[in-house]
C-alpha cells in the first residue's frame, strides 16, 4: 500500500509538472519576445515621442510667428495641440527677426482634442538670424512641462541649430539632455545627437520630417532608462515623420525607418517603423524573433 502511495504522489507530481511546461511553453509561443525587451523598446519609443513632438510644436510655433516664405497659407496652419495653450511673443525682437522667443504656456494643465495634457511652460528662443536661415540657432527650454503626467527637468535643454544648405534645405542638427520623470517617481535620462530635415509641400499639414544619425561615431541617443536600463540608439535608416499622421495620432511616432537599440554591452533590439502607412503599429525584432506592437497612447506598457 505504501508503494502505491508513493507511485500515486510521484505520478501526480510528474503530471503537474507536465501540465506547468506546457502552460510556460505555450506562454512563450504566444509571446516570444521577453518581457524586458519589449519594455525597452516601449520606454524607448515614449522618451523618443513626447521629446520629439516638442521639435515639431515649437517649428509650428515659430512658423506661425515668422514663416518662410513660398506658401500661400503663409503658415496659417493651427496646431491642435496649442490651442489650449498662451502664446507669447517678445515683439522687440521680432521688429529685427535677428533674435526672439516665444513662450507656449499650459499653465496648470489643458487637454488638446486629442486627449493629451500638457501643463508648464516650452521656452524658445533663437539668434544668429532669423530661425529658418543656415546659421541660426534654437534653444528650447523648459520650466514646469510636463505631459500625461511625464514631467521635464528645468534644466532640461535642446540645441536646434541652422545647418542647411542649397543641396539639403531646412536641415537642423538636434543637441538635447533630459531628465523624465513619471508620475510613479521612476526617471529617465536621455541624451540626443541626431538631425532633422523638414521637407515642406505645397500645404503645410502634408509637411514631412527626415530624422537622422548625425555621425557614425556618436549615438542618436543615449542613456539610463525608468527601468535602470543603459541603452544606446543607432538609426539605420532614416525616421519619417508625417504632420498629418502625427497631428491625427495621439502619439508622435515615425512612419518610416528603422533604429537599433543597443543594451546590456552587446544586446539589440530592432524596431523597424514600417512603410509609411499611418498608424500607430511597429515591429520590434530580437534574438531572431520579430513581433508587432501597436503602440500605446500613454505610457502605461513603457
Amino acid at each position: 500500500m505504501e508503494n502505491k502511495r508513493k507511485f500515486l504522489t510521484l505520478a501526480t507530481a510528474l503530471m503537474l509538472f507536465g501540465i506547468s511546461a506546457m502552460i510556460l511553453s505555450c506562454s512563450k509561443n504566444a509571446d516570444p519576445l521577453s518581457g524586458q525587451v519589449t519594455q525597452i523598446a516601449n520606454n524607448e519609443s515614449t522618451q523618443d515621442a513626447v521629446q520629439d513632438e516638442v521639435d515639431d510644436m515649437s517649428t509650428n510655433a515659430l512658423g506661425n510667428a515668422d514663416s518662410p516664405g513660398g506658401r500661400a497659407e503663409t503658415f496659417s496652419f493651427v496646431d491642435i495641440r496649442l490651442a489650449c495653450a498662451t502664446v507669447t511673443l517678445d515683439t522687440a525682437a521680432f521688429k529685427t527677426k535677428g533674435s526672439g522667443r516665444i513662450i507656449i504656456d499650459f499653465g496648470t494643465g489643458c487637454t488638446d482634442k486629442l486627449g493629451n495634457t500638457r501643463a508648464g511652460e516650452i521656452i524658445i528662443s533663437w539668434s544668429g538670424g532669423r530661425w529658418f536661415n543656415p546659421g541660426a540657432q534654437i534653444t528650447i527650454t523648459f520650466n514646469g512641462y510636463s505631459i500625461n503626467g511625464i514631467q521635464f527637468s528645468n534644466n532640461d535643454f535642446r540645441t536646434v541649430t541652422n545647418v542647411s544648405t542649397p543641396a539639403s534645405p531646412l536641415t537642423f542638427t538636434v543637441v538635447a539632455s533630459h531628465l523624465l520623470t513619471w508620475p510613479d517617481g521612476e526617471t529617465a535620462t536621455r541624451s540626443v545627437n541626431k538631425t532633422r530635415q523638414w521637407i515642406r509641400s505645397a500645404n503645410v499639414i502634408d509637411d514631412k520630417f527626415i530624422v537622422s544619425q548625425t555621425s557614425a561615431s556618436t549615438p542618436a541617443a543615449s542613456g539610463t532608462n525608468r527601468h535602470g536600463i543603459s541603452y544606446t540608439v543607432e538609426i539605420t535608416v532614416p525616421l519619417e515623420y508625417d504632420r498629418s499622421c502625427a497631428i491625427s495620432n495621439k502619439v508622435f511616432k515615425p512612419v518610416k525607418g528603422v533604429k537599433v537599440i543597443t543594451y546590456d554591452g552587446t544586446k539589440t533590439i530592432t524596431i523597424d517603423f514600417g512603410d509609411g502607412t499611418c498608424d500607430k503599429t511597429y515591429t520590434i525584432t530580437a534574438n531572431g524573433k520579430t513581433v508587432t506592437i501597436d503602440g500605446k497612447d500613454d505610457s502605461s506598457n513603457d
